[in-house]
């Protein structure tokens, strides 16, 4: 054998070695790949069962929409009875507030001018009492003198 004989079968020696060594990563790569076929192959139909279920979803939530803004439509008039309600009461009791304002200002002064006629009761009282005790001493006085 000539050295280039020697060389070409010292490549192929190599090559079966490495292909011996290689055949497990291989065959490994290869389920691997088998798998990812088979899970590509079922993506569209996922897809679609997941387009379906976003669907039914989306629909389902345009109904009750469109079932809240009915009741809303419905509930509205309430409200506005409700509002005018509450405005009707709020000037009622304004006005209530107004009337009690009123008869508390009103009471005040009178209660003012009853406190004023108490006190000048009271002092005409004293007078007429120091009237009559000076009226009684001019009577004793009078008195010994006539005797």
């Amino acid at each position: 054998m000539d050295w280039l004989g020697i060389g070409v079968l010292i490549i192929g020696i190599a090559l079966l070695i490495l292909t011996i060594i290689l055949i497990k990563p291989l065959i490994k790569l290869s389920a691997v790949l088998e798998s990812l076929r088979i899970t590509t192959n079922r993506l569209p139909t996922m897809l679609d069962e997941v387009t379906g279920q976003a669907t039914e979803v989306f629909e389902k939530g345009n109904e009750t929409f469109c079932n809240v803004n009915n009741q809303v439509k419905e509930f509205n008039p309430l409200l506005h009875i409700l509002q005018e309600v509450g405005e009707a009461s709020q000037q009622l009791s304004s006005l209530a507030l107004d009337k009690t304002m009123a008869l508390k200002k009103n009471t005040s002064e009178a209660k003012e001018f009853s406190q004023r006629q108490e006190f000048q009761g009271f002092y005409r009282f004293l007078s007429l009492v120091f009237y009559l005790s000076q009226k009684r001493k001019d009577l004793k006085n009078a008195l010994p003198n006539s005797k």
